[in-house]
């Protein structure tokens, strides 16, 4: 993490309570113009009069951050420090009505600009500040508050920079003649200069006839682009992203500061996905910001710009008048007081004008608060962008490994374990037999909920049975009892866990844990200590669902502490998932040469042992150990550890060591992919097959499949087409062991390999039609299927498919065609249409454009 990120960059009122320091520090966006602003003070010195700055924006766009940057700038430069003298005035400077407002709070601010400089004249200036605010009813006020704050530059020999947010709502809330009296201030002053800012380029700017025509040079601030967003994102956050990664992100906001700042903070360490599919708890969060922006708004105004954010595209004044049920005079009326508020931005002129939202992320949170049915709108388009801009390897599309629930086949032995070891022989009253019996049946009831996946059910039966039988357990001093009881409360408490994780409520999870461990704190019956255990890992693992990454490690060393002398096989079990889950979490902070260490002691502390408990842990360390290789680019080393898996446990006979070994020599051929060894790649998939063709345990014959699907892609990329075809029928006669949407997945992969081969082969109109069955069986929340879809597409036009014919084959399925809107729109601009859409959705489209002229450049028909 940088040090900039262990510093709040602020979204409001950057420079507040803050050293130029850091304000410099954390400047580091928007230095053109910051150069801009710095070169005109510069040339503002000694010149006999001012050149003055206009910094024009909508909100959001870092006005404040750019001034109060200028500001520390001229204090912290020794040049600039001994003839310039920065006065911020108040973000909303809500008190000035008249001239003599506006020279009262300049002397207000000076004063306080003073105060860490000059005590002494601070102070003399507080005081004629107060003495002038007594006789607000002196005629000659205004007067007498220019010459006080004219008469301390002379005194201090500096020139003052009067920085002056918000210029346009000053303007609207002023006597009429202030801004003529304020360009003669600064026209016959040379003591003086203004930097301003405005949320738009109000009509007086252009007006000749307007006090402030050409007075100001005037500076925009464009939206940030993909470099800038991936500079701030990376101060704020703290985390090292790819300008691709950053993207989405930059569209989403616009390229907004504030907006990235917002999303920033809240998604520290998230991976794109995680912040995507969180999107809608970011706006619940900011639901305030985003009302309050509302609520600002007069009605009519506000009743306006619903309509411009409900349309969610540039739209006409007819359409908003339309959407707005409002006559079309006042709407214009309406959309030109928003324009000057910076709340909305106008493209074009004359008739063809169209209006939008300043800050996009206003139409995304509108919709997901509106109805369910234009939340999916903007869900479709967050799940595409996650597609297209976080194509992550292959490795990582695979159906999840690891599920909190089933990690391990000694989860579940342990819970089957767990039914049958009640000590019902505790007899010694018919009673304790009565409430034992009570408690067996609950736990079969809890078994046939969990067999179900009726996790709401458990947690109720889990609660029933604690609040009615453990609280008034009979006779519970009766030797064992107390024990029994203990332990089997603990229990019902981690089934209650598992079935929080599996709902997704990783907080109620964590509460459960932390009760269990307070509970049985001092707890020394074995089976007691193996729950305790448990509830330490399963909150190691809750923490980091909810990106408490160091918290998370924490805990997991906590439990190593406490349990990794135990000789219990169910504790080792849990030290050693506590230590992988250790070297996960460390992944997801980025450190991956210290996730290898963590692996790596995994494997050395426990290579002796034979439980296949254990050695099932070994090879999901090894196995990690080699993603981890691979995401460093060491794929000969990943090789090497997907092979020690294979060598090192080739011998046992367990069906889930077996799957370890299917999975590292699946993974063994993407690393070769990687370094470009297809051939290698293809030996690696056939010996999948060829090792594991006979076996006939559902799971393993679920990687042979997918096998097949990865050989047949390899096999279309060194040219192997008829092998590819082959594979593919192979690949078709072995779905039957599917069901569901795996079947269907792998189907689309088969009919996928099928279409690139006919491609490679020249045959155009076959693969079309393959195409055409390929989309059948598409599933857009599918990301694996997704991504090929946006692979296969380029692939197609580069051969000479028709972008008309494409989007007939893709708009053919309403539903499947709405998931799919930024490709849709590309394909009728790569026709020569113009599309009229949202502008998030226009700019995926445009990259989506540019990836197919990259294509086309490239020459490529292959699947990639």
């Amino acid at each position: 993490m940088s040090e900039t990120s262990n510093r709040q960059i602020r979204k409001f009122n950057p420079g507040t309570f803050q050293s130029d320091e850091e304000l410099i520090q954390q400047f580091v966006v928007r230095k053109h113009e910051l150069g801009i602003v710095l070169e005109t003070l510069r040339g503002n010195i000694d010149a006999p009069s001012c050149q003055h700055v206009l910094v024009v924006a909508p909100r959001g766009r870092g006005k404040t951050m750019l001034l109060a940057r200028a500001a520390a700038e001229i204090r912290a430069n020794d040049e600039l420090a001994q003839r310039l003298l920065p006065v911020r005035f108040m973000e909303e400077s809500q008190e000035i009505f008249n001239m003599a407002d506006f020279w009262l709070e300049a002397l207000y601010h000076l004063a306080r600009e003073n105060a860490p400089y000059d005590p002494d004249l601070a102070q003399e200036l507080r005081t004629t500040h107060a003495d002038l605010s007594a006789h607000w009813g002196d005629r000659s006020l205004e007067d007498r508050a220019r010459a006080a704050v004219l008469g301390a530059a002379d005194r201090l020999d500096r020139k003052l920079v009067l920085m002056v947010e918000n210029l346009q709502s000053i303007c609207d809330s002023v006597d009429a003649d202030f801004g003529w009296k304020l360009r003669g201030a600064l026209q016959s002053e040379p003591k003086m200069m203004l930097l301003a800012s405005a949320t738009s380029r109000f009509e007086g700017l252009d007006d000749a006839e307007q006090p402030f025509f050409e007075l100001f040079r005037i500076i925009g601030l464009e939206p940030l682009n993909t470099e800038e967003c991936r500079l701030l994102w990376q101060a704020v956050s703290g985390d090292a992203v790819s300008g691709r990664e950053v993207r989405p992100l930059q569209i989403l906001t616009g390229g907004s500061p504030r907006l990235l700042v917002i999303v920033a903070g809240f998604a520290q360490h998230h991976s794109l996905r995680q912040l995507m599919e969180e999107l809608v708890t970011l706006i619940d969060e900011h639901t305030e910001y985003f009302r309050s922006h509302l609520e600002v708004l007069a009605k009519t105004e506000r009743r306006v710009y619903l309509a411009v954010i409900d349309l969610w595209r540039p739209s006409s004044t007819a359409e908003i008048a339309v959407r707005a049920r409002m006559d079309v005079r006042t709407v214009s009326t309406m959309l030109g007081r928003l324009v000057e508020r910076g709340a909305v931005i106008v493209e074009g002129s004359g008739k063809k004008r169209m209006y939008a939202a300043a800050e996009r992320l206003y139409s995304i949170y509108y919709k997901l608060r509106r109805e369910r049915d234009e939340a999916a709108i903007v869900e479709n388009l967050i799940r595409f962008m996650v597609v297209f801009y976080n194509e992550a390897e292959r490795a990582k599309m695979f159906p999840k490994l690891f599920q909190e629930a089933k990690e391990s086949p000694v989860f579940r032995e342990g819970i089957e374990r767990a039914f049958h070891h009640f000590r019902l022989e505790l007899q010694t009253k018919e009673e304790i037999r009565t409430t034992l019996q009570k408690i067996n049946t609950a736990f079969n009831e809890i078994h046939t909920a969990f067999e179900e996946k009726a996790f709401e059910r458990i947690i109720e039966i889990s609660d029933k049975t604690l609040a009615t039988l453990f609280t008034n357990l009979p006779d519970s001093s009766i030797t064992g009892v107390s024990e029994l009881s203990e332990s089997d409360e603990a229990y019902l408490h981690n089934m209650k866990t598992l079935a929080y994780f599996e709902l997704g409520e990783f907080k109620a999870a964590i509460a459960t844990c932390n009760m269990i461990l307070d509970r049985f704190e001092d707890g020394n019956d074995p089976e007691l200590l193996w729950h305790t255990a448990i509830a330490l890992d399963d909150k190691g693992k809750a923490l980091a669902k909810l990106s408490n990454f160091e918290e998370a490690i924490a805990t997991y060393d906590e439990l190593v502490e406490r349990f990794g002398d135990s000789d219990a096989p169910e504790v080792q079990w849990c030290v050693i998932s506590a230590l992988v889950h250790k070297g996960k979490t460390i992944e997801e902070l980025g450190d991956f040469k210290a996730a290898i260490i963590a692996y790596e002691e995994v494997i050395k502390l426990f290579a002796a042992s034979n439980q296949p408990e254990i050695q099932w842990w070994i090879a999901t360390a090894l196995f990690y150990k080699g993603n981890v290789e691979r995401e460093l680019g060491d794929c000969e080393v990943a090789i090497a550890t997907y092979n020690e898996i294979v060598e090192r446990f080739s011998n046992i006979n367990s069906s889930e060591i077996q799957e370890r070994i299917v999975v590292a020599l699946v993974f063994k051929g993407i690393a070769q992919e990687n370094l470009g060894d297809f051939g290698a790649a293809i030996m690696a998939y056939k010996e999948v097959v060829e090792r594991f063709s006979d076996n006939n345990t559902p799971e393993l014959q679920r990687w042979i499949a997918r096998a097949l699907a990865d050989m047949g892609i390899a096999q279309t990329k060194i040219g192997q087409t008829d092998e590819a075809l082959h594979t593919c029928e192979e690949l078709e006669r072995r779905l039957g062991i599917l069901d569901g949407e795996e079947e269907t997945e792998l189907r689309w992969r088969a009919i996928f390999v099928q279409t690139n081969a006919l491609l490679s082969k020249g045959n155009l109109q076959a693969a079309m039609d393959a195409f055409g069955s390929a989309y059948s069986a598409l599933l857009p929340s599918k990301e694996r299927m997704m991504i090929e879809m946006l692979r296969l597409v380029p692939n197609l036009i580069e051969a000479g498919a028709s972008p008309h014919e494409l989007v007939e084959i893709i708009e053919s399925d309403e539903e499947k065609s709405s998931a799919l809107a930024p490709l849709i729109v590309a394909l009728r601009q790569h026709a020569g249409e113009t599309v009229r859409a949202p502008a998030e959705v226009l700019e995926v489209a445009a990259d989506i454009l540019e990836r197919i002229k990259e294509q086309s450049e490239k020459g490529v028909t292959g699947a990639t």
